[in-house]
C-alpha cells in the first residue's frame, strides 16, 4: 500500500485536526458526482461532514481535481460516498 495511504490512516486518532485529501475524477463521471444543481455534492458534503471542492475545467485536461478537507474520519467517509457514486455510474467493478 502507498505510504501517502498509511499516514492518512494514521491520522485517524487526531480526529480533530483537519487534513485535505485529493482525488482526480475523470470529467465524464464528475455529473454524477455533482448531481442537479450541486444536489449529489451537497448530500457527500452533509454525510461527511467534509468541506469539497470541485475545481474548475482545465483546457486541454480530462479530469477535474477534487479536494476534500475535514478530519481524518470524514475525509474517508466522503471518499467511500464518492466512490460508491463512481462505481454505480460505471456498473460496479470496473
Amino acid at each position: 500500500s502507498s505510504p501517502e495511504v498509511k499516514g492518512y490512516w494514521a491520522g485517524l486518532d487526531a480526529s480533530a485536526q483537519t487534513s485535505s485529501h485529493e482525488l482526480t475524477i475523470p470529467n465524464d463521471l464528475i455529473g454524477c458526482i455533482i448531481g442537479r444543481q450541486g444536489a449529489k455534492i451537497n448530500e457527500i458534503r452533509q454525510m461527511s461532514g467534509a468541506q469539497i471542492k470541485i475545481a474548475n475545467p482545465v483546457e486541454g485536461s480530462t479530469d477535474r481535481q477534487v479536494t476534500i478537507t475535514g478530519s481524518a474520519a470524514s475525509i474517508s467517509l466522503a471518499q467511500y460516498l464518492i466512490n460508491v457514486r463512481l462505481s454505480s455510474e460505471t456498473g460496479g467493478m470496473g
